[in-house]
């Protein structure tokens, strides 16, 4: 069982601050201002596949170059013992036709992997809460 300082769990809100599906400064001002009163955070829904985005600046979780960032916000979380949440994300009819390179996906009817690999990418990095 998951243990929290309070009952407060923040919601994943996209925030649409990413142009690279990376963590920026403006992420990391708008969940370092609220993390500190919850006692979990969600944050924003992570893409797990470049090709299946809702929005076309929403953060993602497919490769190693968004670990740095995610780490730091999971850092920042953890200084005020809040609770990090990640929202693996898949759109399924939501993706966003008119990304470049955005596909349709069904995860109900094609059995998409994608969450097994997103837990799993979470867990090998030390992901916890």
């Amino acid at each position: 069982m998951l243990e929290l300082k309070n009952q407060f769990v923040f919601a994943p809100i996209k925030l649409g601050y990413s142009s690279d599906g990376n963590v920026n400064e403006r992420h990391v001002a708008f969940y370092g201002e609220r993390s500190r009163y919850m006692g979990a955070v969600t944050l924003e829904p992570l893409y797990m596949d470049k090709g299946l985005r809702e929005i076309p600046t929403q953060l993602g979780i497919d490769d190693d170059d968004k670990i740095e960032g995610l780490k730091r916000l999971t850092d920042l979380f953890h200084e005020t013992n809040t609770r990090a949440i990640a929202h693996l994300n898949h759109p399924g009819r939501m993706a966003n036709p008119k990304i470049p390179g955005n596909y349709f996906l069904s995860s109900k009817k094609n059995g998409y992997g994608g969450f097994r690999q997103g837990a799993r990418y979470v867990q090998e990095r030390g992901g916890k809460g």
